[in-house]
């Protein structure tokens, strides 16, 4: 295991956090830069790259990063990145090695990313067959098979949000996202909530509340459900910010991820929450170079 320090930085579409991991899973110096509104590539490497100087600065050697959409194996960002599209076609790793060649760098996925951090340091420790799903924004996924990540043929595995595709209008994260959620219940109480607000609803045992709550766990206990009959994880991480929530969403996770299996699934795979919050990604993007500590 290499004892090199790595600065690592997980790119969003409204920010990016960046901050230094050690290999024994120590994150230091945690900070962010905006994204939004950046309106093209060279003024996020205006923000990216005084970040990346002053991390060689202080020592660290590699690099890793997170970033939506779909990361080949060679670093090309191929696409899925809306919030950010002048990345795609893209290759940073590419460019940050040729400006500074003794850089390591390295770029995955921010659900594979994560996934991977859940897995070295979280709720996924110890497992061999691992799924995790991030609700959020969109709905994102990741599968890590013996420690690895797998990413499809296409490198595009992972895209479980686009589950029930019908057109670019309706498909499984517009309405079952923790946003969709919010949104129809916005709509359906004449008040804009938030994560906190809908929570606490539930909690005061608002029936409008309750009834949204029994339909989103309903539906993403269908998609865990054919997930699990699919793969046969031995455990199933929840992330994203309502997985802070998991004395109500765990409980009603099992119970509808197992009433939709056959009875010889049933409590095969254990569903827990995620352990290591919005710093999943960050331990995750820079694991490889405690691995092998390899140019990736």
């Amino acid at each position: 295991m290499q004892n090199n320090l790595s600065l690592s930085i997980d790119i969003g579409g409204t920010s990016a956090k960046y901050a230094y991991v050690t290999a024994d899973g120590r994150l230091t110096g945690k900070n962010s830069f905006s994204t939004s509104g950046l309106k093209n590539l060279d003024e996020f490497y205006q923000q990216l790259l005084p970040v990346i100087d002053e991390g060689f600065a202080c020592g660290a050697v590699n690099v890793g990063l997170s970033c939506p959409g779909f990361i080949h194996s060679d670093g090309l960002c191929m696409g899925g990145v809306e919030n950010l599209p002048y990345l795609k076609g893209v290759d940073i790793p590419g460019f940050l090695r040729q400006r500074n060649p003794s850089l390591k760098v390295s770029i995955m996925n921010d659900g594979t990313a994560a996934a991977l951090g859940e897995y070295w340091l979280g709720s996924g420790r110890g497992s061999r067959v691992l799924l995790c799903i991030t609700l959020g924004t969109g709905i994102g996924s990741a599968l890590i098979l013996d420690g690895r990540p797998y990413p499809g043929s296409h490198f595009q595995s992972g895209e479980i949000g686009y589950s029930d595709y019908s057109s670019s209008e309706e498909y499984l994260e517009i309405d079952y996202s923790t946003l969709g959620i919010l949104r129809r219940a916005s709509a359906l109480t004449g008040s804009q909530l938030d994560g906190f607000s809908f929570i606490q609803r539930i909690r005061d045992n608002d029936p409008c509340c309750l009834q949204l709550l029994e339909d989103w766990t309903a539906k993403l206990g269908r998609v865990l459900a054919n997930n699990i009959l699919m793969l046969d994880p031995d455990r199933v991480v929840i992330g994203g910010g309502i997985s802070k929530q998991s004395d109500i969403l765990i409980p009603l996770l099992e119970k509808q991820t197992n009433r939709q299996l056959p009875p010889q699934y049933r409590q095969l795979a254990e569903i827990v929450p995620a352990r290591l919050a919005n710093d999943a990604a960050l331990f995750g993007a820079v694991k490889p170079f405690y691995e092998t500590g390899a140019d990736t």
